[in-house]
């Protein structure tokens, strides 16, 4: 009986903790790898602030891509990123998009732009030890059009 209301306590005190969301601040970098049929794999990262006094998990989610205002498919992220706590991480994660039926023609006609509007919009999970929560995601980032250009 101890136990379960030792348990009950910690749980309690973990669930009425205030989440700070954390802050994107600068330092983007995205680096196309491997385009392959309908998916692409790319590696994202920035600076990422966590205002909480613990340190939080991303989980593999699943997010919908749209490239200047269009559904290009769907985004995975592929492994877990840890932020620690109190403090700016550079992060960086790999992540696989599955591209729905004529996707690539319209990427390829924002290739030569000089500049292209993302946006990924989704439920992100993210935890903290065994608690876990998802949370809403509507970010929009512009970034170079040369990174739909390959590169070896």
């Amino acid at each position: 009986m101890k136990n379960i209301l030792q348990l009950s306590v910690i749980i309690f005190f973990l669930a009425s903790c205030a989440f700070h969301t954390p802050e994107f601040r600068g330092d983007e970098n995205f680096k196309l790898e491997k385009i392959d049929g309908k998916t692409i794999q790319f590696n994202a990262g920035a600076k990422v602030y966590n205002g909480n006094w613990f340190g939080v998990k991303i989980k593999p989610s699943m997010l919908d891509l749209y490239v200047e205002d269009q559904f290009i498919g769907k985004v995975h992220l592929d492994k877990k990123v840890k932020m620690k706590s109190k403090r700016e991480t550079d992060l960086s994660a790999p992540f696989t998009a599955q591209l729905e039926d004529g996707a690539m023609l319209k990427l390829l006609k924002h290739a030569t732009k000089s500049e292209i509007n993302v946006r990924l919009k989704g439920k992100v999970k993210a935890g903290v030890f065994i608690f876990s929560k998802k949370f809403e995601m509507d970010e929009t980032k512009t970034i170079p059009g040369n990174v739909l250009k390959l590169r070896n």
